[in-house]
């Protein structure tokens, strides 16, 4: 049965719902998680939320610190110490408080978490350990996956990689792109630098892609920014047939 959308709620939509191809039911269906709420998680919670879905998890072991919170917008001084997950759970939830979308707040690690069961996953962690579980998971369960990163030392370039194995079944893995295996040499997706405008410009294109890929079965899996360059590109990444993780999938 179709939930109907209050008075104040569909305020809160309007422009939205304004766009012609849009459907907004189906967004209301989806159960998505957010695993890692630092410098691309943070807007990527705050878009998906606007979004108005069934459910949110968030998903993060950390505690905020000092240093997040020049570039991880949910958070402020006084949030020192406190789990992001909950932190973030209350930011989202003050902003507007008429929304039927549930936040689930999740203060664990995703390599030790049982319970991963969405529609949809997002995954911004910063370390690869954390990159590869969620990926495993994802491809086990059959999860749709979007893969976030920015580039190791100067947080200036990014990608977005779509892992949708039903959809897409020659399409890259996170480990066809990075090779999780390999803890050095990062081609990108664990930072040791940030800016605050750079986790923005990679969630962006994520959130985007998400939003076409449930709305218009896009062709494109793999989104690439070099600030450096002032590069930018969408294309499709075809799968590493030895990869170790999807090459037999």
């Amino acid at each position: 049965m179709t939930q109907k959308i209050g008075v104040k709620e569909r305020i809160f939509f309007d422009r939205m719902l304004r766009i012609p191809w849009m459907d907004h039911e189906k967004l209301r269906k989806l159960r998505v998680g957010v695993v890692g709420l630092g410098n691309i998680g943070c807007p990527v919670a705050i878009m998906l939320y606007g979004l108005g879905l069934k459910e949110l998890w968030l998903i993060d072991r950390d505690e905020v610190e000092l240093s997040n919170i020049q570039r991880q917008f949910m958070y402020t001084e006084k949030d020192i110490k406190k789990p992001k997950a909950i932190v973030a759970k209350e930011f989202l939830e003050d902003r507007f408080k008429g929304l039927n979308t549930k936040v689930k707040a999740v203060v664990a690690d995703v390599r030790y978490l049982d319970k991963f069961d969405f529609d949809f996953a997002f995954c911004c962690v910063d370390n690869n350990s954390a990159r590869e579980a969620v990926l495993e998971k994802c491809l086990e369960k059959q999860i749709p996956l979007i893969d976030t990163g920015l580039e190791f030392y100067e947080s200036q370039s990014g990608h977005v990689l779509l892992v949708d194995k039903q959809k897409f079944p020659d399409g890259a893995c996170i480990n066809c792109y990075l090779d999780l295996s390999r803890e050095v040499e990062y081609k990108g997706g664990c930072i040791a630098a940030g800016i605050p405008y750079s986790g923005v410009a990679v969630a962006s294109p994520a959130v985007a892609m998400f939003v076409h890929h449930i709305m218009r079965g896009i062709k494109v899996n793999f989104y690439f920014v070099d600030f450096n360059s002032m590069h930018s590109e969408f294309l499709f990444l075809r799968k590493r047939n030895s990869c170790e993780v999807c090459g037999d999938v």
